[in-house]
């Protein structure tokens, strides 16, 4: 999918924590799985065997909608018991070495729910997508309009972070990971997210989670082979050895406004999972493999901070999130 596309998804996604009404005929509040029945899970990777059970969260019947197909390697069908990404054998894209260069940026810091720019606001750039690797490569401190220069990469999978002074308490830190821009001989332009404090108090609560201030968020979008997003997955967390946190709370979205009820990715693509533990962890994107079980089509990776949103986009057929626009590819 290429950039422009993932930077609409992104102020939706997370427009829709933050401004929907709420869906409040439910009441209550989750403090486990986002969905549950009695389901019996045939899927051969099946649970970790600690934590929380699997099929709590991957349970899904009903057929997704979307194309699973077109980018199997080996022409199955993901969605009717057929062999797709079974084996393993995700797409792992390598982009051409000579559209990976360094460039400048022009950036824009906005809040992503008012859209307002975010004033002296510090964007950290780790050109290694990975913010737990230590310093960033980069830390610039935006104007009073929210605008930013800095050195940049093209066709490079990029990590930021955007944070403000913590003393003042107005936002909280706000991860991407996987972030490419498309080739260019001149300056990138990008925009980046900032929560502000206010907002991320309110996300739980409007989706009836009680929230873990120990804990993070995860968001992003569920896309099929044709970069479309996908109707009738699900998600869960896992860390390497297989196991869910017991904390770990799944949602989805109704026309990009999180639903309490929404069992699965509505047309949106849309999910959020809430309370989930610091550290390392890999996102699993499943349907219904039409056998009365389940098939994994792709999965990411989310490094978790404390009281923070990462933002980590699924892809079908890969493994690493990262599908990379078709001009940073050999003969794209």
């Amino acid at each position: 999918m290429n950039r422009s596309l993932i930077l609409a998804a992104t102020p939706l996604l997370l427009a829709g924590l933050l401004v929907a009404c709420g869906d409040k005929e439910d009441g209550g509040t989750d403090t486990g799985a986002g969905t549950t029945d009695t389901d019996t899970d045939t899927d051969t990777d099946g649970d970790g065997g600690g934590g929380a059970a699997f099929e709590d969260y991957i349970n899904v019947t009903s057929a997704p909608t979307g194309d699973l197909d077109s980018c199997c390697p080996d022409g199955s069908s993901s969605s009717d018991g057929g062999s797709c990404w079974e084996s393993g054998d995700w797409r792992d894209e390598s982009p051409d070495p000579s559209a990976q260069r360094d460039t400048d940026l022009l950036g824009d810091i906005y809040d992503f729910e008012t859209g307002d720019p975010v004033d002296t606001a510090t964007l950290d750039l780790w050109f290694s997508n990975d913010p737990t690797a230590g310093a960033p490569d980069y830390s610039v401190i935006g104007d009073g309009d929210g605008v930013v220069t800095s050195t940049y990469k093209t066709c490079t999978p990029i990590a930021y972070r955007v944070r403000t002074d913590p003393d003042l308490e107005a936002t909280v830190d706000t991860y991407e990971i996987n972030q490419i821009s498309s080739f260019t001989e001149g300056t990138v332009q990008e925009e980046f997210n900032s929560v502000s404090t206010a907002t991320y108090a309110i996300i739980p609560s409007l989706l009836g989670v009680s929230p873990d201030a120990d804990k993070g968020v995860i968001a992003g979008t569920a896309y099929d082979c044709g970069g479309d997003p996908i109707e009738g997955a699900q998600v869960v967390v896992r860390d390497s050895s297989g196991n869910i946190p017991e904390s770990l709370v799944v949602k989805y979205f109704v026309d990009e406004f999180p639903n309490r009820n929404q069992e699965y990715t509505s047309p949106d693509g849309l999910w959020v999972a809430i309370n989930v533990p610091e550290g390392d962890w890999n996102i699993e994107l499943y349907v219904a493999d039409g056998a009365g079980g389940h098939r994994m089509v792709g999965s990411s990776q989310a490094p978790v901070f404390p009281e923070s949103i990462l933002i980590s986009n699924i892809y079908t057929g890969y493994s690493n999130g990262q599908k990379f626009p078709a001009n940073c590819l050999a003969g794209g």
